[in-house]
């Protein structure tokens, strides 16, 4: 009989290792981003219900391409409340983070309005694309401060559920990267036999003194425009969010697998977001004190902050 369960527990779990694999799959079928999760994470008892965690992670974006983010943290948890029964428990946190994020290539379209002056002269409408703005990809630091309260209930000894509320500070640093602007070349775009004019859009502007023309020096080097570039800065900005996790775990019985599931939601309370995330995976018992986490995690496409759409992730959690 254990021989025929514990087959049974291989299966779903190779099922669920198999998922995992597709997700990259999965995310370019849907036009969604995918990237990795790689974390450590320790925790050490200081004192009678108070505890020590540290964490230190890497995750990517662009499809597993690029680097999204290197964190480092740590908090303080302490045990605030507990039944004689150990089966109701409750808890506060206090935390702190360091991040250091990835902004890749960031593209601002253009449009005419009614001031530009080819739409005066009827060549295009007002709403109609002028170019476009290219911004490179920066490194940005980022601080976050979380305080959070966390409900626990276990009514036996496989299920455990758990609900955290946690109010998060975040803080972004004053960053810059150089910009080129792409614009209609209104002075080298060609006319077409049929009177029409093939417009062409350059990174190119031309100095006013020149009014166009290609002025060439000696050598015939063109001197007359320029690169059409500046620095588009990044300034600090300060959010604050309200999020909510919802979780469940299963101890699979005489197995070293506990599987989990949570849903997590974000709400921005000084800008907008609106953010879901929804997990599953298991932590697969080393021993006592050691285990591996896996997981798989679907996010809703809303604010900046997280990589959207999927992410395969991977954890080794110790305790001292």
């Amino acid at each position: 009989m254990m021989k025929t369960n514990s087959n049974r527990w291989f299966k779903a779990i190779a099922a669920l290792c198999f998922a995992s694999l597709l997700a990259p799959t999965t995310a370019l079928a849907q036009d969604d981003d995918f990237g990795y999760d790689l974390s450590v994470e320790g925790e050490t008892k200081i004192a009678s219900g108070l505890k020590l965690e540290m964490e230190a992670g890497m995750r990517t974006q662009n499809d597993a391409e690029d680097i999204d983010r290197y964190t480092v943290g740590a908090a303080l948890s302490y045990k605030l409340y507990q039944t004689t029964d150990k089966k109701f428990s409750l808890k506060s946190s206090a935390g702190f983070e360091y991040l250091w994020t990835q902004k890749l290539q960031e593209k601002d379209v253009k449009y005419f309005d009614a001031t530009d002056e080819l739409v005066d002269l009827g060549y295009f409408n007002v709403g109609d694309q002028k170019g476009y703005n290219i911004s490179e990809k920066y490194w940005r630091n980022r601080y976050r401060i979380n305080v959070g309260l966390n409900a626990s209930y276990d009514p036996n000894k496989r299920w455990s559920f758990s609900l955290k509320e946690t109010v998060q500070y975040g803080h972004y640093c004053n960053a810059s990267t150089n910009r080129t602007k792409w614009r209609i070349d209104e002075y080298n775009s060609p006319e077409l036999p049929d009177g029409t004019i093939d417009w062409q859009t350059t990174p190119w502007q031309y100095n006013d003194e020149y009014m166009g023309e290609d002025y060439k020096d000696a050598e015939g080097n063109v001197i007359g425009k320029t690169l059409n570039k500046d620095v588009d800065q990044k300034y600090r900005k300060d959010r604050t969010t309200l999020r909510s996790k919802l979780s469940a775990s299963y101890d699979i019985r005489n197995f070293p697998i506990d599987l989990f599931a949570s849903v997590d939601y974000g709400v921005g309370l000084n800008y907008t977001a609106n953010k879901w995330k929804f997990t599953v995976g298991y932590d697969l018992k080393i021993n006592k004190k050691n285990k591996l986490s896996v997981y798989y995690r679907y996010t809703t496409k809303d604010n900046d902050d997280e990589v959207n759409g999927h992410i395969v992730g991977l954890g080794y959690k110790f305790e001292l």
